[in-house]
């Protein structure tokens, strides 16, 4: 990369673990305390609304935030174009599940369902204000603005939601924490950004956008349906607590897992976007940053399948341990996960629109087809399918990036194989001295991590590894700059 691009992207990267820690950070702790407050049926409620939420987001983004990161040269009138399509499309969407809410609480037999999506589907139109604004910083790279509105955001809605629920307000306060939150967003966003919408609405620019940004809406949809399949299935074959413990196992997982890979896709499509005439340089960028994934979420990853269920109850409390073995199946699949964004964030950098949406297709059928079979197994069954299922993608996304980078199955694994070997080398070793040692779950559980993470870091010296050498790096940069 270019030194310019190289600086951005560690520093956007820097920037965007910032944001991303610090926004999960509060998150997780007002969750921690949420979760002691709330029953398994509240959050089990809310995980129900989320599903319709996350499907209306989808079209009234309308895959139009990607297309303009993609676009190189993008013109005033496309991101005004985009704007006034996003706030028309939520107003449509928030008629949509407000009419549909009633029909919706008596198909899964939740009615309480009703009039918490009425008022939460509000969070879609104020959203609607800060997608061009989110969309403008990115391709600036300005991380910094970016992470800092995210932490004031979750916090604001954190501050909200603890009160509320201590006075017996149950997932109202759930509801009320998003609506704030987002609005603290908008807020901390318009006064962030330089750039305004004008008075200008363009169809040749709406249909330009949408030749890239029409596939990624399709693929998006496929995506987020697939995503949230699970959630419906759990809440309809089964119970709002069970649905509560799965949704609570999947928010713990997604601290360090999406988390991560937000991160990456964040900062890693434009740089990505950036070198798309120059595939050597993209290919040099993918090595690197895979290696520097992996040499963290690996380890990451297998210590918390160790650990899970002392984890949860120290947590949560005692009462959701039976989000435990949840956790750790969806834990298996995290390994991969970031894996996965690196691979599609370098097919949409190329502007593959039409290829990046039939391989979505191809992947979420057989995700679909996979999850009905799991299904028959339980919950446990599901999510040992889903897991499976994400392996299944690494193959497709490596073939795919091996016919347009040279970057393939063989070469992939050879670049993160090590690091897999030796964590799970590490974690089976932590996991054997867990067994030989009788002490209290808690104090066990901080040993195993202390271990862990001694054992990781001295192998990774001692075999110098790139991903210890590449942070190593950073940080002797970042000293030296102070």
């Amino acid at each position: 990369m270019g030194d310019n691009l190289k600086e951005k992207t560690v520093f956007g990267m820097m920037w965007g673990a910032v944001g991303k820690v610090g926004t999960l950070t509060i998150n997780f702790l007002s969750n921690l305390v949420l979760a002691r407050l709330l029953m398994p049926e509240d959050f089990g409620a809310i995980a129900m609304l989320a599903i319709f939420l996350a499907i209306s987001n989808i079209f009234i983004q309308g895959g139009l935030g990607t297309a303009l990161i993609q676009k190189k040269n993008p013109k005033p009138i496309d991101y005004s174009t985009v704007f006034y399509w996003n706030l028309a499309f939520s107003l449509v969407f928030y008629l949509i599940l407000y009419i549909a809410s009633p029909f919706i609480a008596d198909y899964f037999d939740m009615p309480l369902v009703k009039p918490l999506l009425r008022v939460q589907s509000l969070v879609l139109i104020i959203q609607s204000f800060a997608i061009v604004q989110v969309t403008h910083l990115m391709r600036q790279m300005n991380f910094r603005a970016l992470a800092l509105r995210n932490m004031a955001s979750a916090l604001s809605g954190t501050l909200l939601a603890i009160p509320l629920a201590l006075n017996g307000y149950g997932a109202w306060s759930l509801v009320a924490s998003a609506i704030l939150a987002a609005i603290v967003n908008v807020v901390l966003l318009w006064n962030m950004s330089t750039w305004r919408p004008a008075f200008e609405f363009s169809l040749e620019s709406l249909r330009n956008l949408f030749s890239f940004g029409g596939l990624m809406l399709l693929s998006s949809l496929v995506e987020t349906l697939y995503t949230n399949l699970q959630s419906f299935i759990i809440g309809k074959r089964f119970s709002t607590s069970d649905l509560g413990y799965f949704s609570q196992a999947k928010k713990l997982e997604e601290v360090p897992v999406t988390g991560l890979a937000s991160i990456v896709n964040d900062v890693t499509f434009p740089a990505f976007a950036t070198l798309q005439d120059e595939r050597p340089r993209l290919l040099e960028g993918m090595r690197k940053s895979t290696r520097a994934l992996t040499f963290i979420n690996f380890p990451m990853m297998t210590l918390l399948i160790i650990i899970a269920k002392p984890l949860i109850t120290l947590l949560y409390g005692a009462k959701w341990e039976t989000s435990a073995p949840y956790f750790q199946i969806l834990c298996v699949a995290g390994l991969i996960y970031a894996i996965n964004t690196l691979n599609t964030n370098v097919i949409k950098s190329l502007g593959k629109g039409k290829l990046y949406f039939i391989i979505q297709i191809l992947k979420r059928t057989i995700g679909i087809a996979m999850i009905f079979i799991g299904i028959r197994f339980g919950i446990t069954g599901l999510l040992w399918t889903i897991a499976s299922v994400s392996y299944i993608n690494f193959i497709i996304n490596a073939l795919v990036n091996g016919k347009l980078i040279n970057y393939g199955i063989i070469r992939q694994i050879g670049d993160f194989g090590g690091y897999l070997l030796l964590a799970a080398a590490i974690g089976a070793l932590t996991y054997a001295l867990g067994l030989v040692l009788h002490c209290h779950p808690f104090l066990l559980m901080l040993i195993q991590i202390v271990v862990y993470l001694i054992l990781y870091l001295l192998a990774s010296i001692l075999l110098k590894t790139d991903g210890f050498k590449t942070y190593y790096s950073i940080l002797t940069n970042i000293f030296h700059r102070k």
